[in-house]
């Protein structure tokens, strides 16, 4: 049976162009649970047909962005994502909505290097087991997310698992957690997602901004990607 699983991928970026922001994720390696996603065995044709950017993988959110392009390079997989301005986003720009501001919040963050990863949602629809893991040879991508993992100080396009890998591991292979866990692990995910997003807004209200309240702020992201 197809199970979804996810992966979280140090990327390198790189703008080229009015708000678009190019993602190159190396592919081929193997991660620290001992996986290989192979870049060339990716299926993006229904992705393609709704090809929103989305934040911690909330779907029932809006997107932050648009996927205009989507291709895979020698052993990498790349994306081009562009991000609405505040303007596009606001009929009246003397009050800007919240997520309008997370929306250029994350742009600018990707634009400077403060986030340098993401995290992919996909189908395994082949695969076989490694004498260290699994070898994903071919799959089909679901949907392409902002994350704010760290980048792997061993590997620079080394691939860790999003809630870790008994979880991660447990939608291919079937074993480990129950439908309970995995509800309550979304639960605390997207209870953390909604705790930033505040934060974040706090900040940008704020007249005092304080990089000390910035700090904070990073410190409840590195902790949400831990859960």
């Amino acid at each position: 049976m197809e199970k979804t699983s996810r992966k979280d991928l140090t990327v390198n970026t790189e703008e080229i162009g009015e708000r678009v922001v190019r993602f190159t994720i190396s592919k081929e390696v193997t991660d620290r649970d001992g996986d290989i996603l192979r870049a060339s065995g990716v299926d993006f044709t229904n992705y393609m047909k709704n090809p929103v950017f989305l934040g911690f993988h909330n779907s029932h959110d809006f997107p932050l962005g648009k996927v205009v392009k989507f291709w895979v390079e020698n052993d990498s997989v790349k994306a081009d994502v562009y991000f609405p301005t505040l303007a596009e986003l606001s009929s009246d720009m003397n009050n800007v909505s919240e997520k309008a501001r997370v929306i250029d919040f994350t742009y600018h963050c990707y634009k400077t290097g403060m986030l340098n990863a993401v995290s992919v949602g996909f189908i395994p629809t082949e695969y076989k087991e490694t004498r260290t893991g699994l070898d994903v040879i071919k799959w089909e991508l679901l949907e392409f997310s902002a994350v704010a993992v760290p980048a792997n100080q061993d590997a620079i396009a080394e691939a860790v698992k999003s809630f870790g890998n008994d979880f991660a591991k447990s939608f291919v292979t079937k074993k480990a957690l129950t439908l309970d866990d995995i509800i309550e692990k979304v639960s605390e995910c997207e209870k953390a997602c909604d705790e930033v997003r505040k934060m974040i807004a706090e900040f940008e209200k704020s007249n005092d901004k304080k990089e000390i309240v910035l700090e904070d702020i990073i410190a409840k992201v590195d902790v949400l990607a831990g859960l």
